[in-house]
């Protein structure tokens, strides 16, 4: 029996909500050693977990503002003979057919260190790296078995769990033609901007002190 002939090839409602059929249908199997780091999606979201508890600590696009996403170098973990290693990801520059590094946008920051029941300390040291991350939005989700989450396009999300977890999720292409892209893009540019007086004001500050 085919695996996907276990789940549904599509959801009625968000079929005719974004007026499309589904773009990738994923299977998530894990507990609660594995988890993810916070990122966001360019689809779409429909999550249904079909045992156990999923747990999802998100932020609103508007937080672009306050989370500080980078561009780092892409690498694969590879095991050999008990070793692990990374290998750094390249491509060539297309001119000088020289090797370039690949990047991809990261997220190294927590919110959950500023939420409760975190410690005063966690808390305290966050901050000083991240400053803006306090005026972010972050919010618990608890998603148990039977249970639909529908989670925005460009909503970041960090996702665990607290037992073995079976769940499946639908993705639906985002319109790129939406305001919503044009205004996350504002965001994120002018969060480089307020990065770069926060490093100054800091600058300043410690000229000043001494």
């Amino acid at each position: 029996q085919p695996l996907t002939s276990m789940f549904p090839p599509f959801i009625p409602f968000a079929n005719e909500a974004f007026d499309a059929e589904p773009d990738a249908i994923n299977l998530w199997i894990g507990n609660e050693n594995s988890t993810s780091s916070m990122h966001k999606d360019h689809y779409e979201n429909i999550f249904c977990v079909a045992s156990g508890q999923k747990l999802f600590t998100i932020c609103p696009p508007a937080d672009a503002l306050f989370i500080k996403e980078e561009s780092v170098p892409s690498g694969t973990f590879r095991c050999n003979n008990d070793c692990w290693t990374v290998d750094m990801q390249q491509t060539n520059d297309g001119q000088n057919n020289e090797k370039e590094h690949e990047y991809v946008r990261w997220i190294e920051c927590d919110v959950e260190r500023i939420m409760k029941p975190a410690s005063l300390h966690s808390r305290t040291e966050c901050m000083k790296k991240y400053p803006l991350l306090e005026y972010a939005h972050p919010i618990r989700v608890c998603v148990e078995a039977g249970d639909m989450l529908y989670l925005p396009a460009l909503w970041y999300h960090k996702v665990t769990q607290s037992c073995e977890t079976v769940a499946v999720n639908y993705w639906y292409d985002m319109r790129f033609d939406s305001p919503n892209w044009c205004y996350f893009n504002f965001l994120q540019h002018l969060h480089i901007d307020c990065d770069e007086t926060f490093k100054r004001d800091d600058k300043n500050s410690d000229n000043h002190n001494q």
